[in-house]
């Protein structure tokens, strides 16, 4: 006759806090950081305003890949309100155009295993020679 077995549970009894956002802003290279991690799970959402932008200003994903893998954060974050996130303008060259794209983080998300980075516009800047 087999032998009955019994399991029984010996982890944590509530669910661990997550890393979420805690409403302040990051630091330019933890933010970088947090934006090339979501970018590499493939956790990033295109909204409509950026996808209309983008192809208004011919760029395309290739070149948002290549200044998310290659551009620092420039300037200080901006607050939204609406969405209560924090706004990061990551710069860089691309093709000898300097782009920049704005990204938010979702706050609601895991900032260290589960980060969501919003692509809210990209645009280049015209520098003065």
């Amino acid at each position: 006759m087999a032998e009955k077995r019994e399991y029984k549970y010996v982890g944590p009894d509530h669910q661990l806090p997550r890393a979420k956002g805690d409403g302040s802003p990051l630091s330019p290279q933890n933010a970088i950081a947090v934006i090339r991690h979501a970018w590499g799970q493939g956790r990033f959402h295109l909204g409509t305003h950026f996808k209309k932008r983008c192809n208004e200003r011919a760029i395309d994903m290739l070149d948002v890949e290549n200044l998310i893998r290659d551009g620092v954060v420039r300037g200080v974050p901006t607050y939204c309100p609406d969405y209560k996130n924090w706004k990061y303008q990551v710069a860089g060259f691309v093709d000898e155009r300097h782009l920049e794209v704005v990204i938010s983080l979702d706050p609601a998300e895991d900032y260290t295993d589960m980060p969501l980075a919003i692509l809210v516009t990209a645009y280049e800047r015209n520098l003065k020679k």
